[in-house]
């Protein structure tokens, strides 16, 4: 994976805080135009927050607990991990957090969507979108991306997040931002967009418009005997949807004999590992096992 070896992953040993660290250091999975710049996400102080926050974790334990749980929705959790950071970051403020739009905003029978994020950072208000997904591709298009679930394609997705950042300019955002922002002309929009892109090759260098051909990549394969020869006979562990915005960082015990991958693995995500000398086994490459067509 081309992003497993930064020095900001050995540092990091809290998982919420790893989750919470990709989220606001990692490249967009796809240009959207309006991307919000991990520059401004993180901020000037950002790093040292994040490293004392890994050191006393609990007030993120806390705050994820109260809004527990999340079942296998990673969308959610990762909300949740973003709506934490802009309720205690100093140049953030969490104005809103899925705030429905209705075609009447008085007798509201008819929800139309829902707004991901109104906050404030460094005082500007913005309407902030979030999405994070996992898409893999035997071949070089954009319409060939799809997730483990072959419905869920990342074309479609592309689409949907276009429309949830034209919310700003709805009549049926006017009634939101009148009440939290009566002082704004106008909101920004702008998009977070995170996760893994999965090819043969393990990279999106030849990857189409608008896939970021720096974003985080790995492998995309249907046989277990198409693995590189880099990665046989390394452990691994199998990644469930919930482990997935971060690289791994596993006990010895949860690392799994590369012997046991052909029969236990049909299908997933894995994350293949290397032991380092705090004696727990870290990502290094990422891996997307497709089902035989």
């Amino acid at each position: 994976m081309n992003f497993a070896q930064d020095a900001l992953w050995w540092r990091l040993t809290d998982g919420a805080v790893r989750d919470l660290a990709s989220l606001l250091a990692a490249p967009p999975l796809w240009h959207s135009g309006v991307e919000l710049p991990r520059r401004a996400l993180i901020g000037e102080t950002g790093f040292r927050f994040l490293l004392g926050l890994n050191d006393a974790p609990a007030p993120l334990h806390d705050y994820l607990a109260q809004v527990a749980p999340y079942g296998h929705r990673l969308g959610f959790y990762a909300e949740s991990l973003l709506a934490f950071w802009f309720s205690h970051a100093p140049h953030f403020a969490l104005v809103g957090q899925n705030l429905a739009l209705y075609d009447d905003p008085v007798s509201r029978r008819q929800t139309l969507g829902s707004v991901d994020f109104l906050v404030r950072l460094e005082g500007e208000p913005l309407h902030l979108e979030l999405t994070c997904k996992y898409y893999g591709n035997p071949e070089a298009t954009l319409d060939g991306f799809v997730g483990l679930n072959q419905q869920d394609k990342m074309a479609n997705k592309i689409s949907k997040l276009q429309q949830q950042l034209a919310w700003s300019g709805h009549a049926a955002f006017a009634p939101i931002t009148a009440a939290v922002w009566p002082e704004a002309p106008s909101v920004r929009s702008a998009s977070i967009v995170r996760g893994v892109g999965f090819t043969p090759e393990g990279t999106l260098l030849s990857a189409p418009a608008p896939i970021n051909r720096y974003g985080w990549a790995g492998h995309y394969l249907r046989d277990w005997a198409e693995l590189p020869e880099a990665l046989q006979g390394a452990r691994w562990v199998l990644l469930t949807n919930m482990q997935r915005l971060s690289p791994a960082r596993v006990a010895a015990a949860e690392a799994q004999p590369f012997s046991a991958l052909a029969d236990g693995v049909k299908e997933g995500v894995v994350a293949f590992l290397h032991q380092r000398i705090d004696g727990h086994w870290h990502e290094t490459s990422r891996v997307m096992k497709a089902l035989l067509p």
